[in-house]
């Protein structure tokens, strides 16, 4: 369903129903007042009746507009809807006032007479002005009001009131010639406003599309944020196991080494391999052997330092990173954790099948590079299976 009216005619309308709103109460003080200076002049019972019932009109006009000044600029339907009835008050007020004339206006007192016909003029002047961006209310008001008044006048048997009535013909066309120049600038104003307003709102519109795409955005770069960390985080663990995987291992070791080797740290570091894993696989199958790795893989980060880096080596061997720590205490955290394998529950995964390991463990010392640190590692470890498996073995141990 489209709208009753344009945006400029809902302006528009609003404008005179409230600039009329402010002038009606005026309105009730000049037509009591008016019919006090009448008073004694004219028939009272008619003066009497026309004060009520154009009380009446004006007070009923003045609740309208009230609505007006309340209503909300975007609500055309209202908007019109009051209109409407705006409209039949004031063809109405314009049409009392002309009747003021035959009622009030004595026909053997000349200066009284005069009093009701610039009542008329200051009337029509000042509502019209206010009614001009409208021209249908401004004919509307005036209309009535000067056809009642001048056919008064010119029927009267005075002939300076009918001199008075052709003077207020040239007043009414000075009157509607000014009310057209504010009527055109009444529109210019509020058509310019008509237009500020429509932008304004294509504007809030846009900022909100703006707002909603930005959130978008925002909630898109974090959900990119989440997803490059989380491949991040896949590229560097071991997809079996969730440890550290070789490439992510190689790179901490030489952060670390660099580290030790400004500031003199130790740093040691173990290779860790499960003893006779082949025959657990294919005695348990692979999947329990995928199983052993998990469990092996808990318990050794169960037995971490703060700032420990633990992962997969290779097929059963695994790397632990040691930051400040000497070999020798290593050696000993090694013993420990190869006890607590050793003593752990393995017949659910593996029967009667043992699980044990053999351990490597080398010691940092200034000038060693990562690769032969590692080469160390994995003599040592060659000589714990040398000597029987089920032991850890200390680098300089295995070079004596």
């Amino acid at each position: 369903m489209s709208l009753p009216i344009s945006q400029l005619d809902s302006y528009t309308m609003l404008h005179v129903m409230r600039s009329t709103h402010l002038s009606v109460p005026h309105a009730l003080l000049g037509a009591a007042l008016l019919t006090g200076l009448e008073w004694g002049r004219a028939p009272l019972a008619a003066a009497l009746l026309w004060l009520l019932l154009f009380s009446l009109l004006l007070l009923s006009l003045w609740g309208t507009t009230w609505r007006a000044s309340r209503c909300p600029e975007h609500d055309d339907w209202q908007i019109a809807a009051l209109y409407r009835r705006f409209s039949a008050q004031i063809v109405a007020a314009g049409s009392g006032w002309g009747v003021a004339a035959w009622i009030l206006m004595p026909g053997d007192d000349l200066t009284y007479s005069l009093i009701v016909v610039l009542w008329g003029i200051a009337v029509s002047a000042v509502q019209g002005a206010m009614l001009s961006a409208r021209r249908e209310l401004f004919y509307g008001f005036v209309g009535p009001l000067w056809g009642l008044l001048l056919l008064r006048l010119f029927l009267s048997p005075e002939p300076v009131l009918r001199w008075v009535g052709a003077s207020g013909l040239v007043y009414c066309l000075s009157l509607t010639l000014f009310t057209s120049l504010l009527h055109r600038f009444a529109l210019e104003s509020m058509g310019q406003r008509a237009e500020n307003a429509s932008l304004m709102r294509e504007l809030t519109l846009e900022q909100a599309q703006l707002d909603s795409y930005n959130a978008m955005l925002e909630q898109k770069n974090i959900e990119l944020d989440g997803a490059v960390e989380r491949i991040s985080e896949l590229a560097s663990r071991d997809p079996l196991t969730g440890v550290l995987n070789m490439r992510s291992l190689m790179r901490e070791m030489e952060r670390l080494l660099e580290h030790s080797e400004t500031q003199g740290a130790p740093f040691a570091i173990a290779i860790i391999d499960l003893d006779h894993f082949k025959r657990i696989n294919d005695s348990c199958g692979h999947a329990r052997g995928d199983e052993v790795l998990q469990q092996l893989c808990a318990l050794a980060q169960q037995a971490l330092a703060d700032g420990e880096l633990f992962g997969r080596y290779g097929g059963e061997e695994f790397l632990l990173l040691a930051p400040a720590c000497s070999g020798s205490e290593l050696n000993r955290r090694m013993e420990a954790l190869r006890g607590k394998v050793g003593g752990w529950d393995w017949r659910r995964l593996t029967g009667d099948l043992p699980v044990t390991l053999s351990c490597g463990v080398a010691a940092w010392r200034r000038g060693v590079d990562p690769l032969s640190l590692l080469q160390q590692a994995d003599k040592a470890l060659y000589q714990a299976k040398a000597q029987g498996r089920d032991r850890v073995c200390l680098a300089r141990e295995a070079e004596a």
